[in-house]
């Protein structure tokens, strides 16, 4: 497992801390629109509540890191894969997706065609 910089943990931690604390806009500032499309077409339905996290496997990809963070709701857990890119002095996160077992329910096509509209929509 690689180490990460310094400042890209400061920000998987402080994203991920949001997400704990259900502060969107903290979750958020770390996400550029084509992440929140991503994330959005990963997911089925609404985000579970989570109430903490680990990070998972980091791996350095050329200048970018790949960071999977396991959210923990209740007794179960869920993993999302992140793409993080520096852009200037801002660790900022490319491609978001959830991972997904064998044998979970995974969205359906109503949540993944909303998602490629939604996509559609931001950039006219």
């Amino acid at each position: 497992m690689p180490d990460l910089p310094e400042d890209l943990l400061a920000a998987v931690n402080d994203q991920a801390q949001a997400r704990v604390q259900r502060n969107v806009q903290g979750y958020a500032k770390y996400l550029t629109p084509q992440a929140i499309d991503s994330l959005r077409g990963s997911f089925s339905g609404v985000p579970p509540r989570v109430s903490r996290y680990e990070i998972d496997s980091p791996e350095a990809r050329g200048a970018d890191f790949t960071v999977s963070v396991r959210y923990f709701v209740r007794d179960q857990a869920f993993v999302v894969r992140n793409r993080w890119h520096k852009e200037g002095d801002r660790w900022m996160i490319v491609h978001a997706e959830r991972l997904w077992a064998d044998g979970e329910h995974r969205p359906g096509i109503l949540s993944r065609l909303a998602a490629r509209l939604m996509r559609v929509l931001r950039h006219r």
